[in-house]
């Protein structure tokens, strides 16, 4: 099983500095990434670690955990092609 990965409050406080240094609102990020603004607000705050789905392209997405984000209406050919790649830990 795999091992659940805590968002780590200093990573997310500096996402968050980040954030604010580009002028980059919670909800602007929110609408970006095609989620809800609360989904922003709760990786920011620690609170959803983004283990799948929206979380998970949130933290990615924030530089908050390692990962790969697939891009919308991805084909089920490109999903299992990122799925062997990823298998065998190869990043290109």
């Amino acid at each position: 099983m795999a091992e659940t990965v805590r968002i780590d409050k200093g990573r997310a406080a500096r996402a968050r500095a980040a954030l604010e240094r580009l002028g980059v609102g919670k909800t602007t990020l929110a609408r970006m990434l095609g989620v809800h603004p609360s989904i922003v607000n709760e990786v920011l705050r620690g609170r959803l670690i983004g283990v799948r789905g929206d979380a998970h392209k949130v933290a990615v997405a924030l530089g908050l955990k390692d990962g790969d984000i697939l891009p919308p209406g991805a084909s089920s050919d490109e999903v299992i092609a990122r799925l062997r790649q990823a298998a065998k830990g190869s990043d290109a």
